[in-house]
């Protein structure tokens, strides 16, 4: 290299005067990015709040949903529909299959919902939300989305609070044909078991007291008959006909008094009477003259007729479902909101029989006596028939304060339902599908009815099926699982489990009334 052109090299390189700006724009880079980088993450921090809330208010609304009406469906449906609700506030969309003939919504972020289906086992969901979110300042270094995923942990739980409350509990129990032989043993059995959880003997308080719907193809609900059905407890009934000899009131024949009293003899009611009795009915009923210086008498004809035979009978004190716009209510029996008679499709001569009364075991209205419950209890034989749908009628009638005078001044007045210190509780215990309905729809369907208003009411209900299909599909499965109260159903297949499945019972119902108050809806800190 000539000498000239070294020179010139190094007066470039000595020369000074552009570095500050090199220097500033190389530094700044940095700042810049960080800066960028900054407003990616907090587009992508606020994009997870608002998620986070409609997570959060979702699993509140469907569990709140599914803890009100015991029903599995509304609850989810209203937990998605929430979500719904949510994301399109804030111009979002949940990713979904379409169904038939619904076109799809363009534009909006797509969020994914996963695991967002409750749990009836456990009372439990925690949906899923995500997403992603474009990076334009992050895109230079490669990272062109973040994605974005929130969760809520949700559960119906019992508030603790300290203290003992009072508890009226019906327990309904099945006696159809179905339960013969060993399951009606271990039905006596655990049921005696369960009575002695839930009213132990060394119990301080007296105030636990439990009342007994046994049911097959109707439900006996004995000396209460009357008042239920609005029918007296005997009626004059007709038995059938007889063939009679009665008077005529239309052809008469002038006759001598001794012919006359030949004539009221033939009558099937003067048939006893003597010639003389007979003569002096004459004289005293029947017109008289004089012909030819005889006294004759204006007799009637006596013709052949068939008359109704009348006998006094007892009411029959086993009953049906309540009809009409009462049917699925807890109003009081009276006029107008009468249960159904013995049987509904006869007149009233059906209700009546020379005996009365009902084969079935009759129920008992709520009571401290453990011992007489138990006593009863172990009486319990089988019948045919299984109308569960009017035993749960029963179960909710006994809990009612609309029908605390029906239960006459031997029955302390149960709680009214504002009543926060009293535990309201239903167990409806069965091992079939209710098919012994009067009226329409299905018993399986009306017992639904029942137990959705009864859960309105604040009334807890737990069920029992015992030895039932293990078909998800299976009606009376789904029956019992749709009147519990939220994950309050068992399906036990053997004795033992049975026994189980009452000591679950008993020992939650224990502990909602000396610790706890009603079910709650809480989100789950993890």
């Amino acid at each position: 290299m000539s000498s000239r052109t070294f020179a010139r090299l190094r007066n470039v390189c000595g020369d000074e005067r552009g570095n500050v700006a090199i220097l500033f724009a190389l530094s700044i880079l940095p700042v810049v990015g960080a800066i960028g980088v900054s407003v990616d993450y907090s587009r992508a921090l606020r994009l997870k709040t608002q998620l986070q809330a409609v997570a959060d208010g979702a699993t509140m609304a469907g569990l709140n949903e599914y803890r009100n009406t015991g029903d599995l469906q509304k609850g989810q449906q209203r937990l998605l529909a929430f979500i719904d609700e949510g994301l399109e506030k804030d111009g979002m969309v949940r990713a979904r299959e379409l169904e038939e003939g619904e076109s799809g919504r363009l534009g909006g972020r797509v969020v994914f919902v996963d695991a967002a289906v409750i749990d009836p086992s456990t009372s439990s969901v925690r949906p899923v939300l995500s997403t992603s979110i474009e990076t334009p300042f992050m895109s230079i270094i490669g990272v062109n989305e973040l994605d974005v995923s929130v969760f809520t942990g949700g559960a119906v739980a019992g508030s603790t609070t300290q203290g003992t409350k009072d508890l009226e509990l019906s327990l309904m129990l099945d006696v159809s044909g179905s339960m013969a032989g060993q399951k009606v043993i271990d039905m006596k059995a655990a049921a005696n078991d369960f009575l002695d959880i839930v009213m132990p003997s060394d119990l301080a308080a007296n105030n636990r007291r439990v009342g007994v719907v046994p049911f097959s193809e109707r439900v006996n609900v004995g000396s209460y008959a009357s008042a239920a059905t609005g029918l007296a407890p005997t009626a004059q009934i007709q038995t059938g006909t007889t063939t009679q000899n009665v008077f005529s009131t239309s052809s008469f024949s002038w006759l001598q008094k001794s012919s006359c009293g030949d004539r009221v003899q033939q009558a099937t009611a003067y048939a006893n009477y003597s010639q003389s009795q007979a003569e002096q009915y004459c004289v005293n009923n029947f017109s008289r003259r004089t012909n030819r210086g005889k006294t004759e008498y204006s007799t009637p004809a006596v013709n052949s007729v068939q008359v109704p035979v009348y006998a006094t009978r007892k009411l029959r004190t086993c009953v049906t479902e309540r009809q009409g716009s009462h049917a699925y209510t807890d109003e009081g029996a009276r006029s107008g909101s009468y249960v159904g008679s013995y049987d509904p499709d006869s007149g009233v001569s059906g209700q009546y029989s020379s005996s009365g009364g009902c084969s079935l075991p009759v129920i008992k209205a709520l009571t401290t006596d453990k011992q007489a419950l138990k006593n009863h209890i172990n009486t319990f034989g089988t019948y045919n028939g299984t109308a569960g749908h009017t035993a749960t009628a029963w179960s909710w009638y006994m809990l009612a304060p609309e029908w605390r005078s029906f239960w006459g001044a031997d029955v302390p007045d149960v709680a009214s339902y504002s009543d926060t210190n009293t535990i309201k509780a239903a167990v409806l215990m069965t091992d079939g599908e209710y098919n012994s309905n009067w009226a329409n729809p299905s018993a399986s369907q009306q017992a639904v009815s029942l137990c959705t208003a009864m859960k309105e009411k604040g009334i807890t209900v737990y069920t029992i099926g015992f030895d039932m299909s293990t078909n998800p599909a299976n009606v009376a499965r789904q029956t019992l699982i749709s009147c519990a109260s939220p994950g309050k159903y068992y399906f036990p297949y053997n004795g033992e489990e049975l026994r189980q499945a009452f000591e679950q019972i008993g020992n939650s119902l224990v502990t909602i009334v000396t610790r706890s108050t009603d079910d709650r809806t809480v989100l789950i800190q993890e």
